[in-house]
C-alpha cells in the first residue's frame, strides 16, 4: 500500500528528530565531561526524539545512582536499555509517557524509539569504558610516579650517560639540588670503571646491568654507596639511556660488629636447642653440632662433637645401611623414627641434603628429636578414637531404631486419632443427632485437641524425615498473595474470639515465586499461629509483603509480649521455647520457628526475627522468585514415599 505523502512527512520528522538526538549527544560524548553531566545531558536531548516528546520523561540508574526528570515513573510501557560494562550490568535508561498515549508497535513507543535507545546505551557504555580505562592509567602513573619520588633508593634516568632525571632519594644522599644535578654527567655520582668503558664506546660488553660498591666523600662526610646500572639497549646492542639506583649502605658497613654480635646470638641459640642437629660432610665428619643438648653417645672429654658420626655408625643400626649415607648418594631427606633398646626411648631422626652451588649435595643436616611422650599420646588417641567409633556405631544404631519407632508410633497413632476425630467432628457437625450446649462444648473441645494432637505428630514426623533427608521438594509457581490471604483466613475464629485487629498490605494484587505448594503455607502459618496465641487481647496483627532485589518479603508483625534480645538467637532451635516449664502460660511444643526456618531455608530463602520486650515482634520472611533448580530435597536425593505435613 502506497504512503501518502502526510505519513512520508511524519517519517521524515521522526528520522530528523532521531538524527538530531544521536548526534547532540555524540557531540556530548566528544566533549569529555563529567559523568554525572554527560547523564543530565542525555537526559534532556532524549525526550525530544521521541514521538510525545511533551509528555517523555527519562530515568537513568547507574550504580545506584538515579537521575531522572521532574515527572518520571517507571509503568508497565516504560521502554528500557540495560547499561553493561566489561560483562556486568551496571544500569539502565527508562523512557515513559507521563499520560497514556495509543499503542504502537512496544506499547506506545515504535521500534525505531527501541533502537535508538539501545544506540545510545551501547555508545554510553563504551564511554564508561573509556573513562574507567582513562581513570586506571592515572592511577597507575600517579602509583609509580609515587613510588619513584619517595622510595628510599638514589634513582636516576638518563640520555647515554647525561643524568635526565631523578628523585628525592638521590638528592637527599648527596645532599644536593635537583638543578645541580639535571644535565650533570652519571660519573659524577657513579664510581664504576666498566660502566665507564661502556659508554665511552672502548668496551662491546653487553651486560644487562652493571653493580658496584665505593666509597665517596659528599657534604662532609664519607659513605658508602652501591650502585646498580641498567643499561636500555637497541636492537643493535647500542646504548641510548640508562636507568640507575643508588644505595647507601654506609648504616651496613658501619653494622658489621653488630652482625657479629647477632652471629655469636644465633650460635648460642643453636647451642641451646632441645633437639639435637648435627652438621656433617662428605667425609661423615661433624662439621658442627649442638651436641650437649642431648648426649645420645657421650663426646670425648673436652671435645665439642665427635670427629667422626658415630652416631650413625652400626652401633645404632647394626644390619641396616647408614641412612647418612643415604642422603649423600640420593639428595633425598630421610626421615625415620628409631627405638632406643637400651631406655626405650623412641627418637624421631630427620636428615636433609645441603646443596653446593654445582647442585652437589655438600653436607647432610640432622635433625633428632626424642618423640616418647608424643608416641605415649599418639597411642592413647588411638585407643580413644576406637572407643569413640564404637560408640558412634551404637548411636547410629539407637537412631535407625529411632527412625523405626517415630515412623510405627505415626502409624499406630494415626489410627486411633483418626477414628477419635472423624466420629467428634461428626457429632460436632450435629451429622450424628442434636446435642445439646455441654455436650457440644465437650466435643469441641475433642475436636480441638485431637487436631493439636495430631498437628504434633505430623511435626514430629516432618523433623524426622528431614534429618534423615527424606524430604522432597516440587517447585511450582504460587501466588504468594493467595498463601497468605489464606493462611490469615484460617486464624479469624481466634483473632475474633481475642478481638484482635488484622490489617494486611501487600504491595501487588497478585506475585508469583518458585516454591513447593504443601510446604511454603506451612511457614506463614507456624508465623500466624505465635502471632496469634502471644498477642493479648485487643491487640493487633500487621502482615506486609513487598518485592525486595529478586524476591519477596513478609514481615508478620504482632503487639504481643515481645522477646529479649538475649532470647531470640535461640528461638530457631528444635524444641527451644523461652518458657520451658511445666505451668508456662502459653503451650506449644517448640517446633513451629524450627520447621519454618527448615521450609524456608530449604526455598534458599532467609528468616529473622526483630523483637523487644513488651513492645511486640517482627518476623520476617524473605523468599526469592525463582529457584535454581525445579526440584529439591532437604539434605539428599532420596525421595520419600510420603509427604509430612508440619504444624
Amino acid at each position: 500500500m502506497a504512503i501518502n505523502l502526510e505519513e512520508k512527512r511524519s517519517i521524515l520528522e521522526k528520522r530528523e528528530r532521531e538524527l538530531e538526538c544521536i548526534y547532540s549527544i555524540s557531540d556530548l560524548f566528544d566533549l569529555h565531561v563529567p559523568l554525572k553531566s554527560l547523564l543530565k545531558g542525555i537526559m534532556q536531548r532524549l525526550q525530544p526524539a521521541f514521538l510525545y516528546s511533551e509528555v517523555a520523561e527519562v530515568c537513568i540508574v547507574l550504580d545506584g545512582d538515579i537521575y531522572s526528570t521532574d515527572r518520571f515513573e517507571k509503568n508497565i510501557h516504560t521502554l528500557s536499555s540495560n547499561i553493561a560494562v566489561h560483562g556486568h550490568k551496571r544500569g539502565s535508561i527508562h523512557i515513559s509517557y507521563s499520560e497514556e498515549r495509543p499503542y504502537h508497535d512496544i506499547g506506545p513507543f515504535l521500534k525505531e524509539e527501541q533502537r535508538l535507545l539501545d544506540v545510545i546505551t551501547s555508545r554510553l557504555c563504551k564511554v564508561i569504558e573509556r573513562k574507567h580505562v582513562e581513570e586506571a592509567l592515572l592511577e597507575s602513573e600517579k602509583r609509580y610516579r609515587m613510588i619513584f619520588d619517595v622510595s628510599p633508593l638514589g634513582i636516576f634516568v638518563d640520555n647515554k650517560g647525561t643524568i635526565s632525571h631523578c628523585n628525592r632519594g638521590f638528592l637527599n644522599i648527596f645532599g644536593v639540588q635537583k638543578a645541580d644535578v639535571v644535565g650533570a654527567e652519571i660519573f659524577d655520582y657513579v664510581n664504576d670503571e666498566d660502566l665507564n668503558r661502556i659508554l665511552a664506546g672502548i668496551s662491546k660488553d653487553t651486560n644487562a646491568f652493571y653493580e658496584n660498591e665505593y666509597s665517596a666523600r659528599t657534604a662532609g662526610r664519607e659513605i658508602h654507596l652501591k650502585s646498580y646500572y641498567v643499561p636500555l639497549r637497541n636492537k643493535d646492542n647500542s646504548i641510548y639511556g640508562g636507568i640507575g639506583l643508588l644505595a647507601d649502605i654506609t648504616a651496613n658497613k658501619n653494622s658489621e660488629e653488630e652482625l657479629e654480635n647477632q652471629k655469636e646470638l644465633l650460635t648460642s641459640t643453636f647451642n641451646a636447642l632441645q633437639d639435637l642437629i648435627i652438621v656433617v660432610d662428605r667425609e661423615m665428619r661433624v662439621v658442627t653440632s649442638n651436641w650437649n643438648s642431648d648426649q645420645i653417645i657421650p663426646p670425648q672429654e673436652g671435645d665439642q662433637h665427635p670427629q667422626m658420626c658415630d652416631l650413625f655408625t652400626h652401633d645404632l643400626f647394626p644390619h641396616d645401611t647408614c641412612p647418612v649415607k643415604d642422603v649423600f648418594s640420593t639428595g633425598r631427606m630421610k626421615e625415620f623414627e628409631h627405638t632406643d633398646p637400651v631406655d626405650d626411648r623412641v627418637r624421631d631422626f630427620r636428615i636433609f641434603p645441603v646443596y653446593d652451588t654445582k647442585g652437589d649435595v655438600a653436607m647432610a643436616v640432622s635433625h633428632i628429636r626424642d618423640i616418647t611422650e608424643r608416641k605415649q599420646t599418639e597411642e592413647a588417641l588411638k585407643r580413644s578414637t576406637s572407643d569413640l567409633e564404637l560408640a558412634y556405631e551404637e548411636l547410629k544404631s539407637l537412631d535407625k531404631l529411632k527412625d523405626e519407632f517415630l515412623s510405627n508410633l505415626r502409624h499406630e497413632l494415626n489410627t486411633p486419632l483418626t477414628s477419635i476425630k472423624g466420629f467428634s467432628e461428626l457429632l460436632y457437625d450435629g451429622t450424628l443427632g442434636p446435642l445439646n450446649d455441654k455436650q457440644a462444648n465437650a466435643i469441641e473441645r475433642v475436636v480441638t485437641k485431637s487436631r493439636k494432637l495430631q498437628n504434633l505428630i505430623d511435626s514430629l514426623l516432618f523433623i524426622s524425615t528431614n534429618q534423615n533427608g527424606n524430604i522432597r521438594y516440587n517447585f511450582e509457581p504460587v501466588d504468594i498473595s493467595s498463601v497468605l490471604n489464606n493462611a490469615v483466613n484460617l486464624f479469624f475464629d481466634p483473632m475474633k474470639e481475642k478481638n484482635l485487629r488484622i490489617h494486611v498490605d501487600h504491595t501487588f494484587d497478585s506475585c508469583s515465586v518458585d516454591a513447593d505448594r504443601t510446604y511454603l503455607p506451612q511457614i506463614f502459618l507456624n508465623l500466624m499461629d505465635n502471632a496469634v496465641k502471644f498477642t493479648p487481647a485487643n491487640g493487633t496483627i500487621t502482615v506486609s509483603a513487598h518485592i525486595e532485589a529478586e524476591g519477596i518479603h513478609v514481615v508478620i508483625g504482632d503487639t504481643g509480649i515481645g522477646i529479649s534480645e538475649e532470647d531470640i538467637p535461640g528461638l530457631f532451635k528444635m524444641f527451644h521455647q523461652i518458657d520451658s516449664s511445666s505451668t508456662r502460660t502459653y503451650g506449644g511444643n517448640g517446633l513451629g520457628l524450627y520447621i519454618s526456618k527448615v521450609i524456608v531455608e530449604n526455598h534458599k530463602g532467609d528468616i529473622w526475627i526483630e523483637s523487644e520486650k513488651g513492645t511486640g515482634t517482627d518476623v520476617h520472611v524473605y523468599i526469592p522468585m525463582k529457584q535454581d533448580q525445579f526440584s529439591a530435597s532437604s539434605s539428599s536425593p532420596s525421595v520419600s514415599c510420603e509427604r509430612p505435613m508440619p504444624r
